[in-house]
């Protein structure tokens, strides 16, 4: 083997490592994202996401935009790194990161470094403060499968959408102006970054980046990649950099949730192998339309393709599993069960630290397309029903899990038992009453059970 051919090989090797960043801030237990919502109104309500169990809120991108009170996506296409305008000033995001401190929520800023806007009235290359013409690539012609056939060059160095004009990251001047920013943000109190379009960009600048950020905030910045999968961007071909969306989950999880999907398929799900993956339901990225309000013609094979709550109790699963880094849409936690399931999460963390058992395990005991057991470990249980009928079973063999004992449902405030026969068997001896044996379950419905001391299954 020839020794160019051997370096080769060995930096490729580093490249595709999944190992750790240097820096290890403690990763989130649910991120809420606050989806196109001004600094003020997040302040007004952060507290509230304190108490419901999350821990971090990400906001919408800070930097000055094209048309700050347009469309949302105008707030990822900057126009001046060095001002935080559009959705706040600098002193209500200061505001704003003082009250989530104080409620011991931490705040990721989206930063969008790939591209600048398209907005006629800056045409021009030199009219973006701080940066000049020389600092974006070349227009270059496009079509609409440039950006999935496999293209990686395209990907790279054309400009994004074919009129997003394509920052170059290997001139130094970019790489200054943006840290600039990010040093403004952290300096604003900011606690990490969620990298926009981060394929768009080389590997090797966008860990500049992120090693920018562990360095300047101690080792305590919370970082993320948006990486979506094609034919020859892989999540693998980031993750050793900092956590990435997986994408490959949403799809495995949209394709099970979805009309005609089978939940069985989540017994051993395609994902990405990594504990810090940040999963989801659905995101802006994926959703066609939130609230009343249409949001994206072309969402990313869309979960509310056929009914918006596909994406709700897919948003649940996330919630119950024991790895990946939820991220919440804003309108899903107006969903009941999902602030339950964000309690469930935080309480199984805490029961993590201490040693107890809480791996996640899906369960056979019913063997059904459309109903799913989560156990995690002996300290809680996860079901969810995507049927839009009520599922109800007389009686329930839970001999082969290590469920055992009295659980409460976080929601509803039922309880539910589990208890040993004389042949040491067990079956689930109460089901909200203490008639009541088996499973009863609403359609279009999650339930989220931690166990409890018995006595609490006898009151």
């Amino acid at each position: 083997m020839v020794r160019g051919h051997f370096f080769g090989l060995l930096v490729a090797a580093l490249l595709s490592s999944n190992a750790a960043p240097a820096f290890a801030a403690d990763q989130p237990v649910a991120i809420f994202h606050a989806f196109d919502q001004s600094f003020p109104t997040i302040e007004g309500f952060v507290c509230n996401l304190g108490n419901q169990g999350y821990s971090h809120v990400q906001i919408p991108p800070a930097q000055k935009s094209s048309t700050p009170l347009g469309s949302w996506f105008f707030r990822y296409q900057p126009v001046d790194f060095d001002k935080i305008e559009g959705r706040g000033s600098e002193n209500e995001l200061k505001r704003l990161t003082d009250k989530a401190h104080a409620c011991k929520v931490k705040v990721i800023a989206d930063v969008v470094f790939n591209h600048m806007t398209s907005e006629p009235s800056f045409g021009r290359l030199d009219q973006f403060p701080g940066l000049r013409p020389n600092d974006f690539h070349t227009r270059c012609p496009i079509n609409e499968n440039d950006f999935k056939d496999g293209n990686t060059s395209k990907e790279i160095s054309c400009w994004l959408n074919g009129d997003l004009p394509d920052l170059k990251q290997e001139e130094q001047r970019v790489r200054d102006v943006q840290k600039k920013h990010l040093k403004k943000l952290l300096n604003l109190g900011i606690d990490g970054f969620r990298f926009d379009a981060a394929k768009h960009m080389e590997r090797q600048f966008v860990k500049e980046y992120i090693d920018f950020a562990d360095r300047e905030s101690g080792g305590n910045a919370w970082n993320y990649l948006e990486v979506i999968e094609d034919n020859d961007t892989h999540l693998e071909d980031y993750n050793w950099i900092a956590a990435v969306t997986d994408f490959r989950l949403y799809n495995t999880l949209t394709n099970a949730f979805k009309f005609g999907g089978d939940l069985r398929s989540l017994r051993v799900p395609t994902a990405l192998n990594d504990t810090r993956s940040v999963t989801f339901g659905g995101n802006h990225d994926t959703r066609r339309q939130i609230g009343n309000q249409p949001i994206n013609n072309f969402a990313i094979n869309p979960c509310d393709a056929t009914d918006r709550s596909d994406c709700h109790l897919a948003a649940a699963y996330v919630l119950a599993k024991e790895s990946g880094t939820p991220l919440i849409l804003n309108e899903d936690n107006l969903v009941p069960y999902i602030p339950a399931g964000v309690k469930f999460r935080q309480i199984m963390q805490q029961r993590g630290r201490e040693n107890r058992k809480v791996q996640e395990h899906v369960l056979g005991v019913v063997n059904s397309p459309t109903l799913l057991v989560m156990e995690r470990g002996e300290e809680g249980f996860f079901v969810v029903n995507k049927s839009t009928s009520q599922f109800n079973v007389p009686t329930l063999d839970m001999t082969l899990t290590n469920i055992d004992g009295c659980y409460r449902e976080i929601r509803n405030n039922f309880t539910v038992a589990i208890e040993r026969n004389n042949q040491g068997k067990k079956f689930v001896t109460r089901w909200g009453n203490a008639n009541r044996d088996g499973m009863e379950v609403q359609g279009r419905d999650a339930l989220y059970f931690i166990r409890e001391p018995f006595s609490t299954c006898r009151s």
